[in-house]
């Protein structure tokens, strides 16, 4: 019995089937051969972007079609690989975020608006969130069950509700599928690192004459962790240095650096395994070299061609066998190498995360009759990752102040917090650390006032220090994602058809955290476990207690080890429940075609809890973040209307095809209110080869739960400091103000790359609201002399005002020293040194728009072999994406061709894949080049040549080729094999990508992270 319901043919139209059978690579143009539909019955089909069946596979916006068969030619077994390298995807968390932030689950991001501004949807249907931030962790998607996905960019709010700004990600899958399909593949890199591997099968077939079917998926991945220590470009956590006047990275000064070169910022942390005694500049360390020999002759600038020096101050550091020593921190031991106190932390950190996957999921059909049919998919995913970073860090505000009692500190640094004075003028409590800063007051070189000397021995100390002895920590991220839908779709007339739509979805993570330290545990073992009341394991010391000796490296015993080291549990839980009623068809005819309708409600109800582990909630926790519970519901009521009318083609004559479009929704939520959003487009065919297309959206996104009720989460974000001696536009006398000292000023550098944070959401918060329009035409010649050649062309332009940006702790930062805001400056606190250690940030709708515009290209040319030689079999297909950004700002500051840490860094002006392919009834071959510009760093982070005086280089393009093989064995058994990144590029080492990871931009050099790899892939069908 032939299938002929929408719901059944919008899942499998025949001319798109048959023009991704006919490529291998990704389909740019969405034009079906016209001629050979014409001997085919036309069956109205859905395309993305709209829920009105329509005669063809074009619509109003562009359409970007990656099919089923480039998944298996890519080896791609988690989709965000293959999906990051379109054009209009800006890398979002993949297999190297390690400590990127954000979600602990594979993201995607369209035109760099965010993963929480494009819609994700199964089938047409949105996909449950995975978190309270109302992003989607497309893992969970099953890949053997992908027929082919769709992605329309540009807002498609009126027909999909809150989220879809960007655009909409639609995964389409198989639902008829007939058979047993076993696959298995193995990858591994060049290097002998990386090993992962996937197996799957799907099993399906018809029943009831045919007029069911079941299909049934499971799948398996496993991928091996990878150490920044492993490659060359990663292994040292570099520095930036100036060489021949040009801005490099230094992760070897000995060899890095030649006379009149120079370090400018320091490499690794400033929280070493040995600890550090902070010298205090109004109570200064004096006379070390008298203290100890160690400070009487010593390397400290890690120099060997320059003399030992004596050293009679400074902070304080300790050698293998506990003594005490300079803490060498300047000349080349600004860079973690060679004796230096900074720490190395690459070794530690993890290059590439391991992570493991199990998906289950099954869709299956139903025709009750001529007239009513069902639907349902369901989906089980387990995940789990591993993050790890080097062991804890306990320095700045989250260091330590310890008193000159504690029985544990050493003889020789006794004696030296004895050393330490201080200089007061009469009548005056405020301290210097020398005499003349004390007597000179007006900065001539002139005593203005006596000063005299006195003891700050008593004074407690700050300590900082890594726990080395409690091992890396390590974040072990569970998750487990429930998906049900069903569908009952029933014709109401031979025109008209109504379906009924409910879903269920449900999202858990749980996080265990290992290798953290309890903050009490520690300041109890300093204190030898005595308590306020002078009482050794008295009231309020923690059960278990014992002293706790930091002072030097590997000091801490098995015991110390157990007392302060704990392991954390967080777990976050999001529903989506939704359910929602369409009717959709043709009302009647017009002269130039059927005028097509679609109306409908819907009711979403997302609920979310976020429940921390009870010691980071109540800030005990020095190694990972400290966070607080939260919890929300958003509920949203929606109707919403389409219309499509064909206003001239057919028998109307003039032009082949006039059609417009039209569209509405209203959201009635319960925390923001009501949102109106709407859409207008029109197609105009002039002839049946060229088609003109235009859209305008006015879209919306309600704020998630995370955004409105997060409760002050504890981070540690990359940041600059304006007060750095490397900024040449610095005010000094307001960094003076701010907290900086004004003696450190001429060499004033942050001691760490990463600052503490403490976000929190805005309950306030309104909806973002956005104008979207795209114009442009596809070109698909019948009279081109060679084979079929289609080309599109469309401009898009999207404002997003209202923006609930993440207002960072460099955006306060920025605030504060840029335009002096003084609610941007409250939030920051400085130590007595100067140095950053804490922000607090939150959410608002923002007044600055983010604006982005731009180009998007597509050429998809399939050439019969016969046709150039005058026989032989297959084609050679050749398919381009290619995008021009043309303008990506935020608040007037344009981004485009700029580059920055982190994710979505870099904002590419030019993106394109070009893959070209050759295919017979035996053979598929392709070469695929991904290619993405990088762009100018210097004036996001250091200023421009003009201000700095040196040379900043540009983040270099991205460059990938990968080759992909495959042969079919009797069609029953194929093998492929892929070579990953043929010319084994690694990823440059970048100025931006110190303030990343691996010293390098490793989102957007993702496929070139470890270097050439290999892929074997076999797959049996019967």
């Amino acid at each position: 019995m032939k299938k002929s319901s929408i719901l059944k043919a919008s899942t499998a139209p025949l001319a798109l089937g048959l023009m991704l059978a006919a490529s291998p690579a990704v389909v740019a143009a969405q034009e079906a051969d016209e001629e050979g539909a014409q001997a085919e019955v036309i069956t109205p089909i859905v395309v993305t972007g709209s829920r009105i069946a329509r005669p063809n596979l074009e619509g109003s916006s562009p359409i970007t079609v990656v099919g089923s068969e480039q998944i298996e030619l890519t080896g791609t077994v988690t989709l965000e690989t293959l999906l990051n390298d379109l054009p209009q995807v800006i890398p979002g968390n993949n297999r190297s975020s390690n400590n990127s932030g954000g979600e602990a689950f594979a993201t995607l991001d369209l035109r760099g608006l965010g993963p929480n501004r494009n819609l994700i949807l199964v089938d047409g249907e949105r996909l449950a969130a995975s978190s309270t931030t109302g992003t989607v962790d497309i893992s969970q998607i099953p890949n053997a069950l992908i027929e082919r996905i769709e992605v329309v960019t540009g807002g498609a709010t009126a027909v999909y509700g809150s989220d879809a700004i960007s655009g909409v990600i639609n995964f389409v899958l198989k639902d008829d599928f007939e058979g047993v399909s076993l696959s298995g593949q193995a990858n591994i890199a060049e290097e002998g690192v990386g090993f992962n591997h996937n197996i799957q099968g799907i099993f399906g077939g018809n029943f009831d004459d045919g007029r069911g079917n079941l299909t049934v998926s499971a799948s398996y991945f496993d991928r091996d962790s990878v150490s920044q220590g492993r490659f060359d470009y990663s292994r040292v956590s570099a520095g930036l240095g100036l060489v021949n006047g040009v801005l490099s990275v230094i992760d070897d000064p000995i060899n890095d650096l030649g006379a009149g070169d120079s370090i400018l910022f320091s490499g690794g942390s400033g929280t070493n395994p040995y600890g550090t005694v902070v010298n205090d500049g109004t109570n200064p360390f004096r006379n070390l070299n008298t203290i100890s020999p160690n400070f009487a002759s010593f390397d400290n600038d890690c120099n060997p061609a320059t003399a030992n020096t004596t050293v009679t101050g400074g902070s304080i550091s300790f050698t293998d066998a506990g003594t005490i020593r300079p803490n060498s921190t300047g000349g080349f031991c600004a860079i973690p190498v060679n004796g230096s106190r900074r720490f190395n932390f690459a070794p530690l950190n993890s290059l590439a995360i391991a992570f493991d996957r199990f998906n289950f999921a099954s869709t299956g059909s139903y025709e009750f009759s001529e007239n009513t049919s069902a639907k349902i998919y369901a989906s089980y995913t387990r995940t789990e990752s591993t993050a790890e970073l080097a062991p804890t860090p306990a320095a700045g505000g989250t260091g330590f102040t310890i008193g000159v009692d504690s029985p544990l500190i050493p003889d020789d640094l006794a004696a030296a917090l004895a050393s330490r004075t201080f200089f007061t003028p009469s009548m005056s409590s405020v301290r210097f650390g020398s005499q003349a800063a004390c007597e000179d007051t007006d900065g001539d070189d002139v005593a203005d006032r006596a000063c005299t000397e006195q003891s700050g021995a008593n004074d407690p100390f700050s300590f900082n220090r890594r726990f080395f002895e409690t091992g890396p920590r390590i974040a072990t991220t569970e998750s487990e994602a429930f998906q049900i839908r069903s569908i009952v779709e029933h014709r109401l007339t031979d025109n008209l058809t109504a379906s009924f739509v409910a879903s269920f979805g449900r999202s858990e993570l749980d996080q265990r955290g290992q290798g953290n330290i309890n903050r009490t545990a520690v300041e109890q073992g300093l204190a030898d476990c005595i308590n306020a009341d002078g009482v050794r394991n008295g009231a309020g010391i923690l059960p278990g207690c014992v002293a706790v000796d930091i002072f030097g490296i590997n000091t801490l015993t098995p015991d110390m080890v157990n007392f302060v080291q704990t392991d954390t549990f967080d777990t976050d839980t999001f529903e989506q429940i939704r359910v929602a009623a369409n009717v959709a068809g043709s009302l009647f005819d017009l002269p130039a075609g059927p005028l097509g309708i679609a109306v409908g409600a819907e009711y979403r109800k997302d609920t979310g809890e976020s429940v921390p582990d009870d010691a980071k909630r109540r800030g005990e926790i020095i190694g990972f973040n400290q966070a607080n519970p939260l919890s929300g519901v958003i509920d949203v009521r929606e109707v919403y209307g389409e219309v499509r009318i064909p206003v001239l083609g057919g028998d109307a004559g003039i032009v082949d095809s006039l059609v417009l479009e039209a569209g509405a929704r209203y959201s009635d939520y319960n925390l923001i209110g009501g949102l109106f959003n709407w859409k207008v487009g029109v197609e105009l065919a002039p002839v049946n080869w060229l088609r003109f297309r235009a859209a305008y959206n006015k879209a919306a996104r309600a704020p998630s739960v995370f955004e409105l009720f997060q409760n002050g989460d504890q981070g540690f974000p990359s940041y600059t400091d304006p007060c750095n001696a490397i900024n040449a536009g610095r005010d000094d006398a307001f960094c003076v103000a701010q907290g900086v000292p004004a003696s450190a000023l001429p060499t004033f550098a942050q001691a760490n790359s990463q600052v503490q944070a403490f976000a929190f959401g805005n309950p306030n918060l309104s909806e973002e609201n956005a104008e979207t329009y795209t114009i442009g035409g596809v070109l698909t010649p019948d009279f081109f002399p060679l084979g079929r050649l289609s080309l599109t062309v469309d401009y898009y332009n999207i404002e997003i005002n209202d923006l609930n940006a993440a207002q960072g702790a460099q955006f306060f930062i920025n605030d504060c020293f840029n335009n002096q805001t003084v609610d941007s400056c409250n939030r920051i606190t400085r130590d007595t040194s100067g140095q950053i250690v804490r922000v607090n940030t939150t959410r608002v709708n923002s007044a600055n728009a983010l604006k982005t515009s731009g180009i998007d290209a597509g050429l998809n040319w399939s050439i019969p072999i016969d046709e150039i030689f005058g026989s032989g079999n297959g084609r050679i297909t050749i398919d381009e994406l290619f995008t021009w950004v043309d303008s990506y700002s935020i608040g007037g500051t344009e981004f485009v061709d700029t580059a920055d840490a982190g994710l979505g860094g870099i904002t590419s002006e030019f993106a394109s894949t070009l893959t070209v392919g050759y295919q017979n009834e035996g053979f598929t071959g392709q070469v695929r080049w991904v290619y993405k510009s990088g762009g100018e760093q210097g004036g996001n982070l250091f200023g421009t040549d003009d201000q700095t005086g040196f040379i900043t280089p540009r983040v270099p393009d991205l460059n990938s080729v990968d080759l992909s093989l495959r042969y079919n064995f009797g069609g029953n058994f194929s093998l492929t094999g892929i070579v990953h990144n043929v010319f084994n590029e690694l990823p440059p080492q970048t100025a931006v990508g110190i303030f990343e990871q691996a010293n390098s931009n490793v989102s957007f050099y993702n496929p070139l992270l470890l270097g050439r790899n290999f892929t074997v892939q076999a797959q049996v069908r019967f």
